[in-house]
């Protein structure tokens, strides 16, 4: 039965998803396209809409530092090479075999309790790994689109969530590099003409985002709901967040990479959700009987609210997020159920350092 209602929501999810997301195919026809970071959520839901048009290559730079290697692409216009973003030499390659005309750099160490804990592995990736691709990205002519995926917590305590408001993000190292990283877009952007563009996520969630330590709420809870164990709420349960659905943050992806806009731009929904209300609803929707914990907030975690200003991102981009808390959290487990087994998995790696695969010159010719 559980199969049944799963497979029926996913053809409901792959509905909203087709529907929602939309992607006008021909912008990318015959192009090149590099992604960092493309075996994690949002890079994985952007290869899956991409790979949509076979003319389309696309190529995934990732260090399967948190994405599951199982749930890469198989496609054959998709080629992965096992890069770390920080190391240059390994970039290189990656970047001479793609020639990208678009760059979407989604890879980071993921995410705030992650930096304190280890900082110098943050800048590396988040700092040092962003200044290589700018850096490769110089040296092409003719690029049509650097698009970097920053995060909603440069606002921190803020109270202003618009793109003009004046930032000073001193939370957590993850926000540090995150914004540093935006100021180097612009700069790179300013200074080098490279057409680049920062999009700040708001709690992106959607399948392949899978649970951990330093993983994000809803798939931690999901994951707790269907194991029948306590959800585990930080605070008051009063909190509020902006959870924006997968497929609308692919969406704005495209849209920002089609458009010629730069600078910086919020993906979110505009509506905020009490943490303690999406631990009911994901208890409700997965009929389960796990119980509600409640411990201290975390020392770093000072923001009480934090909800998108999408009204730049919808007048200069023609964003429009569709997918409402319920249907995304919906498809989400609906995911999550029929990946039992391969979410119970341990993170695979591939058989050698650097490429996970190879394929013949002419392949890669499609």
């Amino acid at each position: 039965m559980i199969l049944t209602i799963s497979m029926n929501m996913l053809y409901f999810c792959c509905r909203i998803y087709s529907m929602k997301g939309r992607v006008d195919h021909d912008l990318f026809d015959r192009k090149s396209v590099l992604i960092t970071g493309g075996v994690g959520m949002v890079g994985a839901n952007l290869v899956t809409t991409l790979s949509e048009n076979p003319s389309v290559r696309i190529f995934i730079a990732d260090d399967l530092s948190s994405g599951k290697l199982n749930f890469l692409s198989d496609k054959e216009n998709v080629f992965f090479y096992h890069t770390d973003i920080s190391k240059m030499d390994q970039l290189r390659v990656v970047w001479s075999e793609c020639n990208p005309d678009y760059v979407f750099h989604l890879a980071a160490h993921f995410a705030n309790w992650n930096s304190i804990i280890s900082p110098y592995t943050d800048i590396q990736s988040n700092i040092v790994g962003t200044l290589n691709c700018l850096e490769l990205a110089r040296e092409k002519k003719n690029l049509k689109k650097f698009v970097y995926t920053s995060s909603s917590c440069v606002y921190s305590q803020s109270n202003d969530m618009s793109e003009n408001a004046s930032l000073y993000p001193t939370d957590t190292p993850y926000a540090i590099n995150k914004f540093t990283s935006e100021l180097y877009v612009k700069f790179y952007s300013d200074y080098y003409k490279i057409p680049g563009i920062s999009l700040r996520l708001f709690n992106a969630y959607g399948p392949y985002d899978v649970s951990g330590k330093f993983r994000s709420v809803i798939p931690n809870f999901i994951n707790k709901a269907l194991r029948g164990e306590d959800l585990v709420i930080t605070g008051s349960g009063n909190e509020m967040r902006d959870f924006t659905y997968v497929s609308d943050v692919v969406n704005l992806l495209i849209l920002a990479a089609t458009s010629k806009e730069t600078g910086a731009f919020n993906a979110g929904t505009g509506e905020g959700v009490k943490i303690l209300d999406l631990a009911k609803t994901i208890l409700k929707l997965t009929s389960s009987r796990s119980k509600l914990r409640f411990i201290e907030k975390r020392d770093w975690d000072k923001v009480s609210c934090r909800i998108a200003n999408t009204e730049k991102s919808f007048e200069r981009l023609e964003y429009r997020p569709s997918v409402s808390i319920q249907e995304g959290l919906k498809c989400t487990i609906a995911w999550f159920r029929l990946h039992e087994v391969q979410l119970k998995e341990k993170l695979l790696k591939p058989k050698n350092d650097f490429f996970m695969r190879e394929r013949e010159a002419g392949a890669m010719a499609l």
